[in-house]
Formats: C-alpha cells, sequence, structure tokens
C-alpha cells in the first residue's frame, strides 16, 4: 500500500517510495544469480562478497576471476558517483525517477547485448557484460540510500530486521510491525529474484537476461504512480 494523506495516519501510513523497495531487490537478486553463474563468478551488487572473492582468486593465482571481480567493483563505485552527481540539487522524487530511467537504460542495454552479442563466451564480453550490471547496482545503492532501505546489502537489511523484530515484541508497537513486514518482504523479494533466475539458468533459459530489467521497469511503474497520488 502505497496510500498516504490526511486520512491516513502516520502510524500505518509508507512511503510512497517504499513500493519500489521490491522489484529492486528481485532485481538485484537476478543480477547477483546472472552475474556469479554466468559471468566469471563475480557479484555485480554485492561487493561485500566481491571483495572477499577477490582475495580468494588472487590467493589462488586465479588472475582471470580476479579482474572480473576489479571490473565489477569498479563499475560499481562508477555508478555510485553517476547517481550522486545526478541527485545533487534535485528533488528526492525528481532524483529517484531520474536514477530509475538510467538504471533501466542500463539494463536494457545489457540484455540486449548478453542476447545478441556473437562472441559472449569470451572474457572482454563477460567484463563488459559485469561492469554495465554493477554500475546499475551502483545507481540502485544510491535508490535505496535515498528511500533509506538498501535493496542491495542485505547483512544490513537483516540486522535492521532482527533488530526491529526484537524491539517490537517488546513495545507492541504498530510502526515496528510495519517495518519488520518492509523489511522481510524485501528480503523475500531478493531471494525469490535469486531463486528464478538460478532457475532459468539451470534449465538454460536465455530470458534470464531480461529479470533484471522486468525488476526495474516494475519499481518506475511503482514510483510513478505513487507520484500521481
Amino acid at each position: 500500500m502505497c496510500e498516504t494523506g490526511p486520512g491516513v495516519s502516520d502510524k500505518y501510513s509508507i512511503n510512497p517510495h517504499d513500493c519500489i523497495l521490491l522489484p529492486t531487490a528481485f532485481a538485484a537478486g537476478a543480477v547477483d544469480l546472472i552475474s556469479f553463474t554466468t559471468l566469471g563468478g563475480v557479484f555485480a551488487s554485492a561487493m561485500t562478497g566481491n571483495f572477499a572473492l577477490l582475495a580468494y582468486y588472487v590467493a589462488q593465482g586465479r588472475y582471470q576471476p580476479a579482474v572480473g571481480s576489479v571490473v565489477a567493483l569498479g563499475g560499481f563505485v562508477l555508478g555510485c558517483g553517476l547517481a550522486v552527481f545526478q541527485r545533487r540539487g534535485r528533488p528526492q522524487s525528481q532524483a529517484i525517477t531520474l536514477l530509475l530511467v538510467t538504471e533501466m537504460a542500463l539494463l536494457l542495454f545489457f540484455a540486449m547485448y548478453a542476447w545478441w552479442a556473437p562472441h559472449a563466451a569470451e572474457v572482454p564480453s563477460y567484463h563488459l557484460q559485469v561492469a554495465l550490471l554493477a554500475v546499475a547496482m551502483g545507481l540502485q545503492a544510491v535508490i535505496g540510500q535515498a528511500v533509506s532501505l538498501t535493496t542491495i546489502v542485505f547483512t544490513t537489511t537483516l540486522t535492521k530486521l532482527v533488530t526491529t523484530i526484537t524491539d517490537s515484541i517488546g513495545t507492541r508497537g504498530a510502526g515496528a510491525f510495519k517495518d519488520v513486514k518492509l523489511q522481510s518482504s524485501v528480503v523475500l523479494s531478493y531471494l525469490f529474484g535469486a531463486l528464478l533466475a538460478g532457475t532459468l539458468i539451470v534449465h538454460r533459459l536465455h530470458v534470464v537476461v531480461v529479470l533484471p530489467f522486468i525488476g526495474v521497469v516494475l519499481a518506475f511503474a511503482c514510483q510513478r504512480r505513487a507520484k500521481r497520488r
């Protein structure tokens, strides 16, 4: 529910931007499965895991996947920087719209390239695809920051979830239970995106490359609908 207004108590209302969290979390889950299983064993959104993988690959002397991790890290940083630049001086709603449009464009380009690239199995192609996904996830990280709940760093989200559940048991506050529902939904949405992507990859269905784009399109539609209310 995205409705807010004079007739709706703040105690029960949801920030209009919260409705973009679930589809962007879905997109992040799909992105991580796609990048890890098909693009050289790197994560395009989970940078903590990427740092660990980078160290592991270097320790093994496997420099090709290590380069992939560096590409993902660099792309993510670039995406964050681009998002901060796009946010500057704009109202939050306008900034989120611009960031979602930019992310959609990157994910659409990724899907089209992955689908039609003639040499998709070559290393330079892997790196380009990882870079596109990582830049998009950097943008999404800043979108989550603007909405106040990350859709890509789930250690933080799980910590908030456990803390909120514990507090809600003690206080029995409706606001706390609302936060539990939202945070749980974001985690489950990420898992669903990862599960669906994994299922499609196991069955060798190339349509998997479109999942992240679909997720962000749904987020954009939710955000536009919230703005009209």
